[in-house]
């Protein structure tokens, strides 16, 4: 549902921008966006962070001043990820500027990937309502996440882009998506598949040579990789994606059809599933990232948070 930014919050839009964010192009970015602001004669401050701790801490001293309308981030799904917590359910508006690596929250909501574009969203004010992922360890301790959830090859594979050069030069010229095709090229001959237990609104059911389980809120996730074609960010449902039983010939082949969303006609290798709720358990603990940061190990348990968020976006979208 789309609605215009509340009557009695602050006047001012908050910008948060990631210093490093596809490889410091916010900056860049932010420069054009500053001039536009000026030449509206827009209401406006801006933070800059070099981490997500310190974009909570910055932001949250803000909030509790009273005077923001809404706040606008300069950045990717990793420094949006950060601020998720603060605002989850705040009714304080959350914009966004696409200038990171997979920008599939942009790609999900239908956010122009030109920053001048991006803004006018912003100054405009209308909201939706976005639904939340949140999930949580054994601890018991919560994390919220927007797209999606990775488990398994996804999640190691995640982990090796953010650790990685290459992902540094694939955003320098551009083309931050083609970083998780390389991360997976590299950690695909050292995976191994293992049996997963997925579990979904008490239905379990099990999957021997699983490479992947992705829980999602958006239909793409990884730099537009279609994962969860059905799946919409408002339609209160968290979506699953098991990819299960197949060779690594078999996943080479399955591999590119992501990227239109015609892997899930490999039904017999390819499950999807959909609930309120989902439990993933695995032999051995792996790797969980969510919106492409990490999210700790399996066993995990995700649930879907219907609404918690109002996203600035296209009064049409």
């Amino acid at each position: 549902m789309i609605s215009q930014l509340q009557r009695g919050l602050g006047n001012l839009i908050l910008f948060v921008v990631n210093e490093t964010s596809g490889n410091g192009r916010s900056l860049s970015v932010w420069r054009r966006l500053e001039a536009e602001l000026v030449r509206l004669g827009a209401a406006y401050d801006r933070i800059s962070t070099s981490s997500a701790e310190q974009a909570r801490i910055l932001v949250r001293e803000r909030i509790d001043r009273g005077d923001l309308k809404a706040v606008a981030v300069v950045g990717g799904d990793g420094t949006l990820h950060g601020l998720l917590p603060l605002l989850a359910g705040s009714g304080l508006p959350l914009g966004l500027i696409p200038s990171g690596s997979g920008n599939d929250t942009a790609r999900a909501l239908g956010i122009p990937g030109n920053p001048l574009r991006a803004l006018e969203l912003i100054v405009a004010g209308h909201t939706r309502k976005i639904d939340l992922l949140e999930t949580f360890e054994e601890n018991g301790q919560p994390q919220h996440t927007l797209t999606a959830v990775a488990i398994g090859l996804d999640a190691a594979v995640a982990a090796d882009v953010n650790g990685s050069s290459y992902k540094k030069w694939c955003n320098r010229i551009g083309v931050g998506s083609i970083a998780y095709v390389i991360g997976l090229l590299r950690i695909l001959g050292k995976f191994k598949p293992r049996t997963v237990k997925v579990t979904i609104d008490g239905k379990a059911r099990r999957f021997d040579r699983c490479w992947l389980s992705a829980v999602t809120n958006v239909p793409t996730y990884g730099g537009g990789l279609r994962i969860s074609p059905s799946a919409q960010p408002d339609d209160g449902l968290l979506h699953v994606c098991v990819v299960h039983g197949c060779s690594v010939v078999r996943f080479l082949t399955i591999f590119p059809t992501v990227l239109f969303g015609k892997h899930v006609r490999w039904t017999r290798y390819v499950t999807l599933l959909s609930g309120s709720a989902a439990e993933i358990e695995t032999e051995i603990a792996m790797l969980a990232f969510g919106d492409g940061e990490p999210a700790g190990h399996t066993p995990l348990r995700a649930e879907i948070r219907p609404g918690q968020l109002d996203f600035l976006i296209s009064a049409s979208g």
